[in-house]
């Protein structure tokens, strides 16, 4: 057989597939007798593996003209297999045959329905059988599918039944051609006829191929289809209106009213599947009832019902797609709508939880404000009078030993302990290496400089004409009285240290409505490390202060995002490592703060959402000991008209605050000027 344009010869092949090696041998060498040389056979104990085969063979330049399966393959089916090759539109011709012991009528049904069974083969077979077979249907495939290489190929064929095989594929060929001229000529007719003229012409049709079959009446609300229910037939409306609908979820929704069109049934039935739809009468209806059979003989009588009766169904899926098409815009404009009301409603709701929030925090901070300010307030007293308290004991302690024997060392002991600069252990043991020299003791010497006494003249003077005696006894009261001078210094040392975090206290309570127009960064940034020294005890703070100018904002507020910052980036350092402080001017109206932690830093896909409301990586960066968050912190500095931002790597992160230094000021700023 020659192809196309390019005169190429094809190649036919035969495919065999069983299970038994022995006998698929047997099988193939069989059909080689009949085929070779002509056409190739190629056996196959694998289903998958075979139906891989025929894939790659594409026509013209190889067809495969036969598949032989048997019933009884592992894996894939040999009725799985024939279904396979028939749904590849070049393999449609493809004779097939299922060779089997006793078929299946399940079997058989699911081939002959798709058109995939061309002969069964038994098992076992005679010669003559298989000849039989083989030669039967390639004489059907070569006439039908390539005439032009029956003379090539005739050693295959069987040469009796050519003659007939001409003579069928003649007349099915003019039966095919009038058909085929009769639905063009139909068509074409058919464009100009309305939708009344085509079915009235459709019912004229079947009247006179059937002989009038009887039509029914069918009152109002009366259902013609039942959804679900099998399909033995259709109906034709000839009059009247119908509704189709579908029960979805106990709800029955009505699909079509004027879009139902005059043919009902014809696509479950024509499927082999159950109603999708009921129809119900809406008017008194006219309908003309055929079964399948009835149908089937009245399209082979009558050459023109085809196009009438394919021109009404066309017309009426038409008429359902175009009402299908609006119902689907209608309800993408609907979606599309629904879907901005719910960005609209999800955008409120944001809005409103972040107000939420905002008051739940707003009024954290001001009860903690109340608290903060009244603690401070009660401190504040009792502070002073213990700074008073200890000015009067170190006072009145001082003239008590003035007047004692030796009260002038006594006191110098006192004063030193209570004023004296640290010094350093280095500088101690040196002090102690000299005095050692002149003392002669190693304890001794200890005593001497634990209270003070680090020169060998200082020594001289004090204890070098004593005895003894009298130096052991005057070197216990003088430890003695250093002692308390320390505990004096101590007190002093700790009440100021109270009247300084009252002072933080005071200061970060300040009302969040109090707009100050002098404030000191540097100071609300050491009021915080001054709050949380007692957290900050295991961590390095590194402070690189430049010279800022006084801005205005709410105190409260500011003070309340040094918080936030510094206690995150103490958590997460663990509560060891360096935190560094660094302020400058980016440029003549704003205010710049770095705060820079050595943690372990945040993740890169966190980073984008780290100022998301609600948004946590618990044990990393974002946890507040005062749960605020930095949602919150970012909100306070974009109402003062400022920028927080975050860079991260590993080992470091830097949350940077910007301000102005003028207050953005709002008509409510304005009014309480």
């Amino acid at each position: 057989m020659t192809g196309d344009a390019d005169n190429t010869v094809s190649r036919y092949v035969v495919v065999c597939v069983g299970p038994d090696p022995d006998a698929l041998t047997t099988l193939v060498r069989d059909i080689e007798e009949v085929c070779r040389p002509v056409i190739d056979v190629e056996g196959f104990t694998d289903a998958a593996r075979a139906l891989e085969r025929i894939k790659g063979f594409h026509a013209p330049a190889v067809r495969v003209v036969m598949v032989m399966a048997g019933d009884d393959l592992t894996g894939m089916s040999g009725v799985d297999l024939l279904l396979a090759v028939h749904e590849k539109p070049h393999h449609r011709a493809t004779r097939k045959v299922l060779v089997t012991s006793q078929p299946s009528a399940e079997d058989l049904t699911r081939l002959l329905n798709r058109g995939a069974l061309h002969r069964t083969l038994p098992k076992p077979w005679t010669d003559d059988e298989l000849r039989d077979c083989i030669r039967t249907l390639l004489t059907s495939f070569f006439v039908h599918h390539a005439p032009d290489d029956v003379d090539r190929i005739s050693r295959a064929l069987d040469t009796e039944q050519l003659p007939r095989a001409h003579v069928a594929a003649t007349q099915q060929r003019r039966v095919l051609d009038f058909q085929l001229t009769a639905l063009k000529r139909s068509f074409l007719a058919n464009l100009a006829m309305s939708d009344e003229e085509v079915e009235n012409a459709m019912g004229a049709a079947i009247d006179e191929a059937l002989d009038n079959p009887p039509r029914r009446d069918y009152a109002v609300g009366t259902v013609l289809l039942s959804q679900d229910e099998p399909v033995d037939q259709i109906s034709i409306l000839v009059s009247g209106q119908v509704q189709l609908s579908r029960k979805i979820d106990d709800r029955e929704v009505v699909l079509h009213t004027h879009s139902a069109g005059r043919i009902i049934g014809l696509l479950s039935l024509a499927q082999r599947q159950r109603a999708f739809f009921t129809c119900r009468a809406l008017t008194e209806v006219t309908v003309l009832p055929l079964t399948f059979e009835q149908l089937d003989a009245a399209l082979q009588a009558s050459p023109w019902l085809s196009g009438y009766f394919v021109t009404t169904l066309i017309r009426s899926l038409s008429t359902r797609s175009k009402r299908t098409a609006q119902l689907k815009v209608e309800v993408e404009n609907l979606n599309v709508t629904l879907r901005g009301e719910r960005d609209q409603l999800a955008d409120a709701l944001g809005k409103l939880k972040q107000a939420q929030t905002r008051l739940v925090e707003t009024e954290k901070m001001a009860t903690l404000g109340q608290l903060t300010a009244g603690v401070a307030h009660e401190l504040n007293n009792p502070t002073a009078a213990m700074q008073r308290a200890v000015d009067f004991i170190a006072e009145d302690l001082i003239a008590l030993v003035t007047q004692l024997p030796d009260g002038e060392l006594i006191n110098s002991m006192i004063e030193s302990a209570m004023t004296a600069a640290p010094i350093s252990t280095r500088e101690l043991r040196k002090r102690g290496t000299e005095l050692r020299s002149v003392v002669g003791d190693d304890v001794l010497t200890r005593r001497l400089v634990k209270v003070g006494i680090t020169t060998v003249d200082a020594y001289r003077g004090r204890f070098g004409r004593l005895s003894g005696a009298k130096r052991e006894k005057l070197l216990a009261a003088v430890e003695h009285y250093h002692e308390l001078g320390i505990a004096l210094r101590n007190l002093s040392t700790c009440s100021d240290r109270i009247a300084g975090i009252v002072r933080s206290m005071k200061s970060y309570a300040r009302s969040d409505q109090e707009l100050v127009g002098d404030v000191d960064i540097h100071e609300g940034v050491e009021d915080t490390l001054r709050m949380l020294d007692h957290a900050l005890r295991g961590i390095e703070v590194k402070r690189t202060y430049g010279e800022l100018p006084r801005i205005e904002c709410h105190v409260g507020e500011i003070n309340q995002v040094w918080t936030n910052l510094i206690s995150n980036a103490r958590q997460a350092m663990g509560n060891t490592g360096t935190l560094r402080l660094l302020t400058d001017q980016p440029d003549a109206e704003h205010v710049r703060v770095r705060i820079i932690d050595s943690g372990k830093g945040i993740a890169p896909d966190a980073i984008e959402k780290v100022f998301d409301l609600h948004f946590t990586t618990k044990g990393g960066r974002v946890e507040f000991g005062l749960g605020m968050g930095l949602p919150i912190c970012r909100q306070i500095v974009a109402r003062h008209g400022g920028e927080i931002t975050v860079e991260s790597r590993p080992g470091e992160s830097c949350f940077t605050v910007v301000l102005p230094i003028h207050y953005p000021r709002g008509p409510e700023d304005e009014a309480n000027r």
